[in-house]
């Protein structure tokens, strides 16, 4: 029986009816209701002149102020690195389910080995994460894991072996992947990752955990998509002893240019070519700063490269590029270097390969100096010639170095006919010092002015036991040059070192 309104209370045929009235109002709005399309996220994808001072400041002048007085619209306009990550980007549909996730083991030293040499080439503060991160990437089939590491300019790879139990790739920062591996005890490492999509978000979370013994640590990534792909160069140019490469970096390094204004300059020019009556292919590196020239060739047994057999090949490579592969190089190794450039059409990229490890990098733009020029036309004038033990002019050098300073820097050398003598010395406000040393010498009757800073860099590059100065007069350049055997050990390199006099 139904109750007074005053109670707050309804019928039973009331309660019905308002009951489906709210349902009948729900269904509708539902259908109002648009529907929610998938999310779409961008991902990345990869793919002033010298002072004209010297004879070789004015021939390198000439070159860097050819290149920095083009007009904007003569000189294409390339990215950054930087901005080149965000250039290329194209639209993918987010994934909706969990990403596919990694497991392996591996040794635990080697794996430490590799991130502790990948991690040198992190760009310390890019305003890309991805960059700060190591691609891993575990292959089931093949049973090996691969690392990759790329700062848009120059990156590494290296593969080894694993127990690879589910295929999948990620990327870990590498700081603190490092410094983790590096307190890691020796023995069996476990890798296992997992990747998935958060809630209300389309970034994945993508997170690892490294086990050993009793260690046990987890690592927050970023998804292998982001990172960017190391461009690809597969085309053999030439394959040389690392002992050779390692000796003519060693050798040229030293005088490469400092200064980014200069940015041909901060490399070394490779000149490889084919000594067709010899049957030796020739790797010939230039450097030069401006006010000194290093010439290296090494010589390798002819590797049949139809790209050297009727041409020079020619590239610039940057000098912290080359620093890193001199380090990274074992003398017994064997590296191939891969180039796609003709004369006439030349390649933004080279790779070299050795072992499990490929270096690729972007090579420096522009016309390198014909350093050649420089010293020919002074070769035929050469009638003074010293020739000196390589160790006890470098010690004399080295002593009369400690009266140098910012302002004193010039080293006198006096040449003695009668007694067979060289005679170094060098003066400054608060002390002076003389250094004599035993020679051979022909036709110097004149005493000259170096920079001992350069005088001793180009001493230490070289590797004979004795060395030769030829000089034409007081202020044209000096050539030196190897002389004697080869220290034990080293390879037989044919050398030229050019240094500029003070006036």
């Amino acid at each position: 029986m139904a109750k007074t309104r005053l109670s707050g209370t309804h019928s039973k045929e009331e309660v019905v009816e308002r009951t489906a009235k709210k349902k009948r109002s729900t269904v509708t709005v539902s259908n109002l209701t648009p529907t929610t399309k998938p999310s779409v996220k961008k991902t990345t994808k990869l793919s002033s002149p010298l002072p004209k001072t010297t004879q070789i400041e004015e021939v390198a002048a000439n070159y860097i102020t050819d290149i920095g007085t083009s007009t904007p619209s003569d000189t294409p306009t390339n990215p950054t690195p930087e901005n080149h990550l965000n250039n290329e980007i194209t639209d993918s549909p987010t994934p909706t389910s969990s990403l596919s996730a990694v497991e392996l083991a591996c040794n635990s030293r080697e794996f430490n080995d590799y991130i502790q040499a990948l991690k040198g080439i992190i760009p310390s503060n890019s305003s890309h994460p991805i960059l700060s991160n190591i691609l891993i990437e575990a292959d089931a089939e093949t049973q090996h894991l691969h690392l990759t590491a790329y700062n848009l300019e120059f990156g590494m790879q290296v593969s080894f072996g694993a127990n690879v139990n589910q295929s999948g790739k990620l990327t870990l920062p590498a700081p603190i992947l490092a410094d983790i591996l590096g307190k890691f005890p020796n023995g069996s490492l476990t890798l296992k990752s997992s990747s998935e999509i958060i809630k209300g978000s389309d970034v994945p979370s993508v997170s690892a955990t490294l086990s050993a013994s009793r260690s046990k640590h987890a690592i927050r990534g970023l998804a292998a998509d982001e990172f960017p792909a190391i461009p690809s160069v597969k085309q053999k140019l030439v394959t040389l002893p690392a002992s050779v490469l390692i000796a003519v970096l060693k050798a040229s390094l030293f005088a490469v240019s400092a200064e980014e204004n200069k940015r041909i300059l901060t490399g070394g020019n490779f000149q490889l070519s084919r000594d067709a009556d010899r049957g030796l292919d020739q790797l010939r590196v230039w450097t030069t700063d401006g006010h000194r020239v290093a010439m290296v060739l090494g010589l390798n047994e002819s590797s049949n490269s139809h790209l050297l057999s009727s041409q020079i090949i020619n590239f610039t490579v940057p000098a912290k590029v080359l620093r890193l592969l001199e380090r990274s190089l074992n003398s017994a190794d064997k590296v191939t270097i891969y180039y796609e450039g003709l004369p006439d059409q030349p390649s933004n990229f080279v790779a070299f390969e050795w072992n499990n490890w490929r270096l690729t990098t972007k090579l420096l733009e522009g016309q390198y100096p014909v350093c050649d020029q420089i010293i020919a036309p002074y070769r035929p004038e050469f009638s003074h010639q010293v020739v000196v033990e390589r160790l006890s002019f470098l010690k004399a050098l080295e002593r009369l170095a400690s009266h140098s300073d910012k302002s004193h820097l010039t080293a006198i050398l006096e040449f003695d006919l009668d007694a067979q003598q060289v005679r170094a010395s060098l003066n400054n406000t608060l002390s002076s010092g003389t250094e004599t040393v035993d020679a051979k010498l022909w036709g110097c009757e004149f005493c000259l002015k170096c920079d001992i800073r350069y005088l001793i860099d180009t001493v230490k590059a070289i590797s004979s036991s004795d060395l030769r100065v030829l000089m034409a007069t007081p202020t044209a350049p000096l050539l030196i040059a190897p002389f004697g055997t080869p220290a034990s050990g080293t390879e037989a390199l044919e050398c030229e070192y050019i240094v500029a006099p003070q006036e």
